[in-house]
């Protein structure tokens, strides 16, 4: 497993990482590694569990947490896209984190969060686990993403947290923009 080379055991930055490492996106495009930490500053986020794993997201991009509430199914042969749902007027595409990175599915409860974040000019909700919290991130702490991860086009990086490694995602890279096809333009163009 490829390492940043560094004489002391501090924690790499993002100029640590070699800028011709670059990785292919499913999305169609090639992203530098490192690219999404440098000059991005993240001092919170929302951590949240999948699969027993923390993931986490900049508090910047969250809107609000909620419950489980009832959703429109759509037609569609995405697994990650599982449906509609109305906020203050808005239609808003629901996907299930899980099948979106890939990770077994699991059943919906009434207790299961819903993640709604900002991101390309649209409200998108996320469906995961559970919501841990919002916590500080140590300054520096967030390490860019290792070729190793095979959703590293889609993270910020890692951060080390008291409840373990959490892996930070970017929802611009992580949402793909066909999600937004789904919803009916006079609401894509005002939420």
């Amino acid at each position: 497993m490829p390492r940043t080379k560094k004489t002391d055991m501090s924690e790499p930055t993002a100029e640590d990482v070699v800028a011709d490492d670059v990785v292919s996106s499913p999305f169609g495009e090639d992203v530098a590694l490192g690219e999404a930490v440098a000059g991005v500053s993240v001092d919170r986020a929302v951590v949240f569990r999948l699969a027993g794993q923390l993931y986490g997201l900049p508090i910047a991009v969250v809107q609000e947490v909620q419950q489980l509430a009832e959703l429109l199914p759509l037609p569609d042969d995405d697994p990650a896209l599982v449906g509609l749902i109305e906020i203050r007027g808005s239609v808003v595409p629901v996907l299930d984190l899980r099948a979106l990175l890939k990770l077994d599915v699991a059943d919906y409860t009434l207790e299961t969060p819903m993640v709604f974040c900002h991101t390309r000019g649209h409200v998108v909700c996320l469906i995961v686990d559970g919501v841990e919290d919002v916590v500080d991130l140590p300054p520096g702490g967030i390490q860019p993403p290792s070729p190793v991860y095979t959703l590293a086009d889609r993270m910020l990086g890692t951060v080390r947290l008291a409840q373990g490694i959490m892996i930070l995602l970017d929802i611009d890279r992580l949402v793909p923009v066909r999600a937004f096809d789904v919803v009916p333009e006079e609401e894509g163009e005002d939420g």
